[in-house]
């Protein structure tokens, strides 16, 4: 595993996991300017209870620094698939699933049924989860393995089929 792709759309799962880690802006800071954040998926996380307050001042933060982009999908290249996945899936996946399709980025996201919409579309859209990030940053020398660990069981993902490759 060496760097990931040169651009990757995040989406909210993915944000969600890496604040309640509270390790977001540092784990994006690795590889700046490779992420794309749709305003949905912004939105979605800024809606959050828990923390979309803080979230919400993070991506503005990474935002200014050029780290993230935040982005609209293009009603005319996006907006049919767009509105094909929100009959199954929510705003900010279906966002973030569209514009990987049709820009060819990789989609970062943690939800089951995104994931297999994405295998489904042909060409099959690639994507990557939290603990795919934590894993490239391990092979980047970003972190050592005991702190991407110490991170993944920050995350609250208990599902023991997923863990730091």
């Amino acid at each position: 595993m060496s760097a990931p792709p040169p651009r990757i759309v995040v989406d909210n799962t993915v944000i969600s996991t890496l604040q309640q880690a509270g390790v977001l802006a540092r784990v994006l800071g690795f590889w700046p300017g490779r992420w794309l954040i749709p305003i949905e998926v912004q939105g979605e996380a800024a809606a959050r209870k828990a923390h979309g307050a803080s979230v919400t001042t993070t991506l503005s933060a990474l935002s200014a620094q050029r780290i993230v982009e935040i982005t609209a999908a293009d009603p005319r290249l996006e907006g049919p698939l767009f509105a094909q996945l929100t009959r199954t899936l929510g705003q900010g996946e279906s966002a973030d699933i569209a514009i990987a399709a049709q820009r060819q980025l990789m989609a970062a996201l943690d939800d089951r049924r995104a994931r297999r919409a994405c295998d489904r579309l042909s060409p099959p859209v690639p994507w990557l989860s939290t603990e795919g990030i934590l894993g490239y940053a391990v092979a980047d020398g970003h972190l050592s393995r005991a702190e991407a660990q110490t991170i993944w069981q920050a995350t609250g993902i208990l599902d023991p089929r997923r863990g730091v490759p």
